[in-house]
């Protein structure tokens, strides 16, 4: 056998070595302890309904991209021995048993612990209620950027949501949002505009498909569902807004949002849920009322397309902003222009933002504080970037840097494990 050292991993190989009689032996027990903790649908021990879609939800991401319900799997030919690898998902109708049951709170716990393990980074939820379904997109024109026509989002009284050739159904039960971070590179955004940027920029699309589609898997295993219109890069509705209406973050002034843990360099997504969840609220940690006057962004900004004016206002800056809020809103036209002229993409004014801290150091978790009730810190923390090696870098510099795994630092916001201290 070729390399019989890992041929031990499938069973018609490890046959050769210790016969087919024990090989069957050992399934059979597995498959009996697999059934028979599966019907612990309401534990949270070893071999549960629920610890058993946790191990089924960690295996798509290497064969699998996220869909609008459900994990969508490439075609392989073939038969397979190990059903998962083909795409199997188990559920609790699988195993003959009720899905998962449990308090909003606990779903949520629950939920956030799976979620940080895929590699969400902060989480919040809210209820889909009339207000939010008023932020949702008429269509989803992100399709377009694949040559794709755009969808349309509709409303059922159906079980499972599901995709026609014009819209992605949603069920009525479905009333639940989750908005979550997905990390990225400050280093990389600190070198704006470069092709680095643009790298770290991107890798949020690639990090949330491993993210959504074991997600989706996790919530199947359990009676439930995940929709979210992904791959594509945007779609529902604007996820800077769910996320200052959950309280993941606060308004700035580049019109996006910032998040106390990450800073201004995140990606944010949304799926909705019929997974009952508790309603978190908005938060206000000092960073809206910090950017009054900051300007920070608005001084680094090439294109002079981000507002200079100390307070937000309700009156659109033209017809390609989204109004209903008030905001400062930026010249989305001349952003756009300038970046495609970089040959790679800006994002200047996302790198120098102050809230982007690396580390914990306790100097910013004091200021992070003080922030929501004095402005004693503006003038320190607007100058911070030169005390901490923040603010631009030539992106020249980066190639040379010893960075964690993914250019950023995962245990932001972390108590437990030791990650915390």
């Amino acid at each position: 056998l070729p390399f019989p050292q890992e041929g031990c991993h499938l069973p018609p190989l490890l046959a050769e070595f210790v016969g087919w009689d024990r090989v069957n032996s050992a399934m059979a027990q597995g498959v009996a302890a697999l059934n028979a903790g599966a019907k612990k649908t309401g534990s949270k021990e070893a071999i549960s309904l629920l610890d058993t879609s946790m191990q089924e939800a960690a295996w798509p991401h290497f064969i699998a991209h996220a869909g609008w319900r459900e994990p969508v799997y490439p075609a392989l030919e073939g038969a397979a021995p190990i059903p998962e690898l083909v795409g199997q998902t188990y559920t609790h109708e699988s195993f003959g048993v009720p899905r998962w049951e449990s308090t909003p709170e606990e779903n949520f716990a629950l939920l956030k612990s799976a979620m940080r393990f895929f590699g969400a980074g902060q989480i919040a939820s809210i209820e889909l209620d009339a207000n939010v379904k008023s932020m949702f997109y008429p269509v989803d024109a992100s399709r377009m950027f694949f040559n794709g026509p755009p969808m349309a989002y509709g409303f059922e009284d159906c079980d499972n949501g599901y995709v026609t050739d014009t819209h992605f159904i949603i069920p009525n039960k479905a009333r639940w949002v989750v908005t979550y971070t997905t990390p990225m590179p400050k280093e990389m955004y600190r070198t704006a505009p470069s092709g680095v940027c643009y790298a770290a920029n991107m890798s949020r699309y690639r990090l949330n498909q491993e993210t959504m589609a074991c997600v989706q898997k996790f919530l199947l295993g359990l009676g439930y569902q995940g929709l979210q219109s992904a791959p594509w890069p945007n779609g529902i509705c604007p996820s800077p807004a769910v996320a200052t209406l959950s309280g993941l973050g606060e308004m700035d002034r580049i019109n996006q949002c910032v998040i106390p843990e990450e800073g201004a360099v995140v990606g944010i997504y949304k799926f909705i849920t019929d997974l009952p969840l508790p309603v978190s609220k908005p938060i206000d940690f000092g960073a809206f009322r910090f950017c009054h006057s900051c300007r920070k962004c608005a001084d680094t900004c090439p294109a002079k397309a981000i507002s200079f004016e100390e307070e937000p206002t309700w009156e659109p800056a033209g017809p390609w902003s989204t109004g209903g809020k008030k905001a400062y809103y930026k010249n989305e036209p001349e952003c756009k222009l300038y970046q495609h002229s970089t040959g790679a993409t800006c994002q200047i004014c996302t790198g120098v933002c102050v809230f982007n801290v690396n580390t914990k150091a306790m100097i910013h978790e004091i200021v992070k504080s003080t922030l929501s009730t004095t402005g004693i810190f503006n003038s320190f923390l607007w100058k911070a970037d030169v005390a901490f090696g923040y603010g631009h870098h030539d992106a020249a510099e980066w190639w040379d840097l010893d960075l964690p795994r993914y250019g950023f630092d995962t245990t932001m916001g972390v108590r437990d494990g030791g990650y915390g201290k």
